[in-house]
């Protein structure tokens, strides 16, 4: 007659899992800082693991260096999350009017675009030098592109993209206004407004992609 084997079980403790989110929040948190303050090239696991207060080895926990930087920026990206925004994007998708859903989405990547830019602006510094972060930074670019068909692809099935230009090439215009550099640029470094932005990006991703209205 052949043994029973008794099934096995995982514990599992949500104090501890807590902690280790918190933890983990912790360093990437602190390598953020550290990134933007030293560069890519000058932060150190050291460094991140002072700032975070915890031990070296917690900190290789979470990832090398470069996973490091690409966990930061993604959570900077999904703001404090680790998770995508797909829900919220989405959302936007499901949007009937091609005009608010572009002034929707210029409020959406202007928010992003906000949080991102100081990771953005040292991935794109380190991208020459660091065959990880081109890598990281050839794939956010793709990832922009694929934002921008998404959105194109809505606002055509709205029938208000505009007839003489090709979807693809509407994406193209479409990833180079949602550029993180744009809101660095006009708003870090010429001093405008968070609100003047979005209406500035609102406005031209509407003149340069939607079919003129006619008069009121």
């Amino acid at each position: 007659m052949a043994s029973a084997k008794g099934t096995q079980r995982t514990y599992r403790s949500p104090l501890r899992e807590e902690a280790a989110r918190r933890t983990r929040e912790a360093v990437l948190e602190a390598a953020a800082e550290v990134f933007v303050d030293e560069g890519y090239a000058g932060a150190t696991i050291e460094q991140i693991a002072a700032r975070a207060d915890v031990s070296r080895p917690t900190v290789f926990g979470v990832g090398s260096k470069a996973q490091l930087f690409a966990l930061a920026r993604q959570r900077a990206a999904t703001g404090g999350r680790l998770t995508g925004n797909d829900e919220g994007f989405q959302r936007l998708l499901a949007i009937p009017d091609a005009r608010r859903l572009l002034e929707e989405f210029a409020a959406f990547t202007a928010a992003i675009s906000q949080r991102l830019g100081p990771l953005q602006l040292v991935l794109e510094q380190a991208a020459g030098t660091d065959p990880e972060l081109a890598e990281l930074l050839e794939s956010s670019q793709q990832e922009l592109l694929e934002c921008a068909r998404g959105i194109v692809a809505a606002a055509a099935a709205t029938g208000s993209l505009r007839r003489d230009i090709p979807c693809e090439a509407a994406a193209d215009m479409l990833w180079l206004q949602i550029q993180p550099t744009n809101y660095r640029r006009l708003v870090k470094e010429r001093g405008w407004s968070n609100h003047a932005f979005e209406r500035w990006h609102a406005a031209a991703m509407i003149a340069a992609l939607l079919e003129p209205s006619g008069p009121d």
